[in-house]
């Protein structure tokens, strides 16, 4: 292995935004469907594709800026 250190090269979120009860970071165009008291199942407007790393975490992959062929690591938060 080399000594490059590794950069980050795909960020994999579970919300778009913090679905928290203030809704604070929702964009604008979203507040009204933030604040309604339901959702259908898997459509809530903080994670609009669906996807979900873990439990509610985030997911990222890095790789090595010298050479491709090093193995890439990845890191779950």
């Amino acid at each position: 292995m080399c000594e490059a250190q590794m950069v980050p090269l795909l960020t994999i979120a579970s919300w778009e935004w913090d679905g928290g009860e203030g809704h604070s970071r929702a964009p604008q165009e979203d507040r009204a469907a933030a604040l309604a008291a339901s959702h259908h199942a898997g459509q809530a407007p903080s994670q609009p594709t669906g996807v979900e790393v873990g439990s509610t975490d985030n997911m990222q992959i890095h790789v090595c800026p010298a050479s491709p062929g090093h193995p890439h690591t990845d890191l779950t938060q």
